[in-house]
């Protein structure tokens, strides 16, 4: 059952008020905790650290994901429609620490590793854990989906897995037997049903076993000896509509849709395609999807696709679009969070969600306000600390989102004793918490009001100055680290991108206010510069790009053109990405944007992509199939290779005028004669090679 996240932390009908719970007794005044300060009960570390299973020394990427920070635990099922009762699952990837995949600080075959990301699951309200399965031939990620198993069934009845079936499992059986994968998915699915759906801890809707396919239909599988063969009577569910639709399938279940050139644009019409598709179809399983964005500029993979998070409201939106459709009465009995931990494509949540939110603490009197920059729709509620050592905290009240000022003056404080004030934004479910700068609070002190101000003196250099008059010290952070003792300090910024500085002026008892800006490091030269790439530079995956824009007007957006073809954008003044160029030369042209999303500024460039990439050698064979019909054929290309690499796309083109973009192309032929297949495929890296085949229908 949902219920108000605040309401978690407050007594909302208590009769009277209690320091440390509640807020002030009637709604019209400020929030007051009283009586004497409570003991330590946290320290900042615990407040501000990582408290998540991503590697602390994770420090974020360009393609969006957050460094590990302080996540708030709130219930991810309470993001949904009131009433909920859906079981929420994260799918899960067991392949980091393999060398061919990104290193994110941990490996994912490591028993204390699963133990932790179950523990974190669990504090965030999560069901349980859908594994991305390689197959048995795999054994790293084998290995890290037992340890899996093994963590849910020591939470028995409190945490579930289940298997999602990657067509990378099928991918040897379809090059050695023409792209017909039905017996190698036969043999896995019994294997599964053995070590897995076996478990007390694997998923199961109404007694059934619940197993996932991930684009497994890129292949042949005869999926009705599939059906008959396989044992456990297991729930079959297909990514999309597609499982809400074809025969022999028990449902479906929704994904991150990018279809669009359009960062900005969630595209969430898809998910409610697949909600309206679930609709018609009452006797299947539908599980719906919750994501922050999308971003695969870092995956080997990766075509440059782009969902931008909006600063946490790509997450909200998600979850909203749920509720045009189910309510208290009519349930969704299962959500999947896609993802977990793909850090490759951008979608994990396991290090929380930036919701680019700042505070900025005053005080006046007895009252420690805060302004709030950026959206506070991502804000649950507000929580005040209070320190007499800056270490140990004492928690003194939680205010819900949109009040912004507790009075302290009814608290029991020494009049000897300066103390530390903490205000902290509490996220909504899996958004990071943030931390305003402390205030020196002494009662009967009021420390003048700091004044911060920024200029920009060299390409990435800035100066600050604080000004208070009473101010004893002074100390400036610039955000990236460096922090300077002294009322004036100039730093140079070694990235492009958004800072925050933060001045505190402390007076001769330690009582102290603050000021806080947020600045656009970039250089100060009109128009769009261009730092990386270089023009007529030879260019490697990932391309660094880095870019600002200075066209004298007010920039919202920048983006990435190459060829004259969007490939990127980003909201804001600067560009700080990875991109892939695919191979061959090209011209980059970057743009700053208004609010209209009108062109304001151009800057271009040509580079060489790739130039050592070998192209790869395409491969097709045509099988008849006469357990379809007579005139039924395949058209293979799995056994196509790629020298340095691998393949990312087909294509593959019938002389009846059928096309087809995945390795098994299965056409049934209207008419006898002779047909040409031709087979285009792609490496990861864009090059081509083209092969065609002949053969006769009888």
């Amino acid at each position: 059952m949902k219920t108000q996240s605040f309401r978690r932390y407050v007594i909302a009908a208590a009769p009277v008020c209690r320091l440390a719970v509640l807020v002030a007794c009637g709604s019209s005044h400020t929030p007051s905790p009283t009586g004497p300060v409570p003991s330590a009960s946290t320290t900042l570390q615990a407040q501000i650290g990582n408290n998540t299973s991503a590697a602390s020394s994770f420090a974020g990427q360009t393609n969006g994901n957050a460094t590990a920070g302080n996540v708030s635990k709130l219930p991810i099922g309470s993001l949904l429609y009131s009433g909920a009762t859906t079981k929420i699952y994260a799918t899960w990837l067991g392949w980091f620490g393999l060398n061919n995949h990104i290193s994110v600080g941990y490996n994912s075959d490591t028993a204390a590793q699963v133990q932790a990301q179950v523990a974190d699951m669990m504090s965030r309200g999560m069901t349980g854990a859908i594994a991305d399965w390689y197959g048995t031939a795999n054994t790293f990620i084998e290995g890290a989906t037992t340890l899996l198993r093994n963590e849910a069934e020591a939470h028995a009845g409190q945490f579930e897995f289940a298997i999602m079936e990657d067509k990378g499992a099928l991918g040897a059986a379809a090059r050695s037997n023409g792209c017909d994968v039905t017996d190698q998915l036969i043999a896995d699915m019994t294997y599964i049903a053995s070590q897995y759906e076996s478990s007390p801890a694997y998923m199961r809707i109404n007694g059934r076993p619940v197993v996932f396919f991930f684009d497994v239909d890129a292949f042949y599988i005869d999926w009705p000896r599939v059906v008959s063969s396989i044992p456990g009577n297991p729930l079959l569910l297909s990514r999309g509509t597609n499982g809400l639709t074809r025969a022999l399938s028990d449902g479906g279940y929704s994904w991150v849709s990018i279809h669009l050139n359009n960062p900005f644009d969630p595209e969430l019409t898809f998910q409610d395609q697949f909600f309206q598709a679930a609709q018609q179809a009452p006797q299947r399983l539908a599980v719906g999807t919750a994501f922050k964005g999308f971003n695969d500029t870092l995956a080997t993979w990766g075509t440059d696709r782009v969902v931008d998070q909006n600063c946490g409201q790509t997450w909200l939106q998600s979850f909203s679009e749920v509720g045009k459709f189910y309510s208290s009465g009519k349930q969704l009995p299962a959500l999947q969070i896609a993802t977990w931990n793909d850090y490759e494509e951008g979608t994990t949540i396991e290090t929380g969600i930036d919701n680019c939110v700042y505070l900025v603490p005053s005080q006046s009197g007895s009252t420690i306000k805060w302004s709030v920059n950026g959206n506070e729709n991502t804000i649950d509620h507000y929580s005040v600390f209070i320190s007499t050592d800056g270490t140990n905290l004492s928690h003194l009240i939680d205010v819900p989102n949109g009040t912004h000022a507790v009075d302290l003056s009814k608290l029991q404080l020494s009049s000897n004793t300066t103390y530390s004030v903490y205000v902290q934004a509490v996220g909504l479910p899996t958004i990071q918490n943030k931390m305003a700068p402390a205030i020196g609070y002494r009662v009967g002190d009021q420390p003048s009001a700091v004044s911060l101000n920024v200029s920009q003196s060299g390409a990435l250099t800035f100066t600050a100055s604080a000004s208070a008059s009473n101010a004893a010290k002074s100390v400036i952070d610039f955000g990236d680290g460096t922090v300077v003792t002294g009322a004036s300090a100039s730093h140079t910024y070694t990235v492009v991108g958004k800072y925050l500085i933060t001045a505190t002026a402390y007076d001769s008892a330690g009582a102290s206010s603050v000021d806080v800006q947020q600045i656009s490091v970039k250089p100060s030269s009109g128009g769009i510069t261009i730092m990386s790439p270089g023009n007529n530079s030879t260019v490697n995956w990932p391309t660094a790009l880095v870019a600002s824009g200075n066209p004298g007007s007010p920039v919202s957006a920048m983006r990435v053109l190459i060829d004259g073809q969007q490939a990127y954008a980003a909201h804001g003044d600067t560009l700080n990405t990875a991109l892939k160029v695919f191979t061959g030369a090209h011209q980059i042209s970057v743009q700053s944007l208004d609010g209209n999303g009108n062109p304001t500024a151009t800057a271009s460039l040509n580079v060489v992509a790739e130039p050592g990439d070998i192209p790869p050698i395409a491969n097709i064979t045509v099988t008849l199939m006469p357990n379809i019909s007579p005139t039924t054929f395949l058209a293979c290309t799995a056994a196509s290779t790629d020298p340095d690499g691998f393949l990312s796309g087909v294509q593959v083109t019938f002389s009846n005028g059928s096309h087809f973009g995945a390795p098994a192309a299965l056409e049934t032929f209207a008419a006898p004669g002779t047909y040409k297949a031709t087979a285009t495929v792609t490496d990861q890296l864009g090059a081509t090679s083209t092969t065609s085949t002949t053969f006769t229908v009888p």
